[in-house]
């Protein structure tokens, strides 16, 4: 064990010898938070929950609201009272709807000028007729507008399976 000591000395011998490094005196302003330094035990939570607080909140019940109107299908539909109809979603996962039902993801419309609320605008069942389902959206910032409508078929045209049932 020895032998190995002057080996490391005379390793030691060949390098130059360095300064002290220098004693660094911290002031109160090294430890306040700026840009060049902030504080790594803050909590951040209170501006992502003023981004939540942000976020539009819908205040109804909506049916299959993950998808728009337009990737749903209807695949059935009963025409007893209380008419109800069976929307099914991409999924395959089926949804039975009434007259007066929110459906759908909703769409955003921003209303009243730069200052305004962004308000949240759901299709909604209006009649169930024997072999489709009308749907209207109105938008609550116009009220002057009409209401736009939309109809889903229960077999839509040029259907693939129509031939094979014959005509209606």
């Amino acid at each position: 064990a020895r032998a190995g000591a002057p080996a490391a000395a005379s390793a030691d011998a060949g390098a130059p010898e360095l300064p002290p490094l220098p004693l660094r005196e911290f002031q109160e302003a090294d430890f306040s938070e700026s840009d060049r330094s902030r504080d790594p035990f803050r909590s951040f939570e209170s501006l992502f929950a003023t981004q939540a607080r942000g976020r539009v909140t819908i205040q109804r019940q909506v049916l299959v609201d993950r998808f728009a109107l337009d990737e749903l299908k209807l695949v059935g539909v009963v025409s007893r009272a209380p008419a109800r109809a069976l929307l099914t979603d991409p999924t395959g996962l089926g949804w039975v709807v009434k007259v007066g039902d929110f459906v759908g993801k909703a769409e955003i419309v921003h209303a009243g000028g730069p200052t305004g609320v962004d308000v949240a605008v759901n299709w909604r069942v209006d009649r169930i007729r024997d072999s489709d389902v009308v749907f209207i959206r109105e938008d609550p910032s116009h009220p002057e507008i009409p209401p736009t409508t939309r109809v889903i078929a229960l077999r839509p045209l040029g259907d693939a399976d129509e031939s094979a049932f014959g005509s209606p």
